[in-house]
């Protein structure tokens, strides 16, 4: 195989690796986003500063919020999901 096929067929490897890690990122900020969202609209008051800043904490007013049946399975999915991805 000479050396430019080669260093073609390395550039496309190295270059989806480098996309699915961008995708996958993408898509564990989407996930985390997606759960606190549930949790600010129960009313949870954020500690996190980040998430803080994100997502306020002007109408707080609980640290242990309560969740419909649906949400709590949405709110799991999330979690399983993080944890596949390897999520941080």
């Amino acid at each position: 195989m000479n050396k430019f096929l080669l260093g073609l067929i390395t550039a496309v490897s190295v270059s989806a690796g480098v996309n699915a890690f961008a995708d996958t990122t993408k898509e564990c900020e989407k996930l985390k986003d997606d759960y606190n969202i549930i949790y600010a609209s129960k009313g949870f008051c954020f500690k996190d500063p980040d998430t803080k800043a994100k997502f306020g904490n002007e109408n707080c007013n609980t640290t242990k919020p309560k969740f419909s049946e649906k949400e709590q399975q949405k709110l799991d999915s999330i979690k399983q999901r993080q944890k596949e991805l390897n999520c941080k």
